[in-house]
């Protein structure tokens, strides 16, 4: 199984398109430490959704995302990073602000599956160590397979705002997609060719340059943390450069991972001048898409 290095592969060239270069995570003021665990789907329940319905239980944690990409956020806040069969970005289903939500069965086989949730900070450092259940996935009508593979270079390019445009702190970033499908349902799924969806980041001085708190990273350095990491390695099979790395990797101004042309971008808690909007087109598996330059601008906001 591919593991966690994964992250740290999936976003190089929209880190060097925006400028930016992810410091190590800093370290975090000892508190108490942030958890989830899943409600629903139980240990061992049969879904017979087609979409998989999601209910979690967080302590010490605020799910929101009024902040997200911001590297110098609270580490008790953020959102969640829930996977499917596997505990890596590849089988990653989106990011979630909230502690309920629902997972597409699109392309998804009938039989055992693995749910694998982790909180995330704003700057999607992961914040817990992770809660996963196994569920039988017997949907009373079969979601649709898999689509065919699509012809033709993929392409994407910001329509508006002009690069230079002065906007409000809350904006659309409209962008046009050629021979690509943008496909919420297939986002850790396995890789179709011309399918996926966006990645949107945004950076500004002050707001994504910080070096991102990574509250695991500190708590490792207790005595109770280097049990919790040993359990850690033990159950996801992780050695120990992989944990760290998982531990430490930040995505510093990744707003989301959205599916269409027309993408609302919240920006109410950065502060007045430059920011930097960029949008990539990314597989099912959230690596970059082969041969699709990304777009970027700059605006003023206001």
């Amino acid at each position: 199984m591919n593991r966690f290095p994964t992250w740290a592969r999936a976003f190089p060239a929209a880190l060097l398109a925006l400028g930016t270069v992810p410091a190590l995570a800093a370290q975090a003021p000892m508190m108490p430490m942030p958890s989830v665990s899943i409600a629903s789907p139980a240990m061992g329940a049969t879904v017979s959704d087609a979409a998989i319905p999601v209910t979690l239980s967080t302590k010490n944690f605020t799910a929101e995302c009024a902040d997200t990409g911001k590297t110098h956020a609270a580490s008790a806040q953020g959102h969640i990073h829930a996977m499917l069969d596997g505990m890596d970005m590849e089988h990653m289903t989106n990011m979630y602000c909230s502690d309920h939500f629902t997972i597409s069965g699109q392309g998804l086989k009938p039989g055992k599956h693995t749910l694998s949730v982790v909180l995330a900070t704003d700057a999607h450092v992961m914040a817990s160590t992770p809660a996963m259940v196994s569920f039988d996935y017997e949907p009373a009508q079969q979601p649709a397979a898999l689509p065919a593979p699509l012809s033709g270079a993929p392409a994407i390019s910001i329509l508006s705002p002009k690069n230079g445009a002065t906007v409000g702190k809350t904006f659309d970033v409209k962008i046009a997609v050629n021979n690509f499908d943008l496909s919420c349902d297939l986002e850790g799924k396995p890789d179709v060719t011309g399918y996926g969806h966006v990645h949107i980041f945004a950076t500004q001085n002050g707001e994504t340059t910080q070096a991102p708190i990574a509250p695991l990273a500190a708590a490792m350095k207790t005595p109770a943390g280097m049990e919790m990491g040993k359990t850690l390695m033990h159950d996801t099979g992780m050695s120990m450069n992989e944990m760290q790395m998982m531990l430490t990797t930040a995505m510093p101004g990744m707003l989301g991972m959205p599916c269409t042309k027309t993408i609302p971008v919240d920006l109410s808690r950065w502060h007045d001048g430059q920011a930097k909007i960029l949008v990539m087109l990314a597989n099912n598996d959230h690596m970059p898409t082969n041969g699709a330059a990304p777009a970027a601008i700059t605006v003023n906001l206001k």
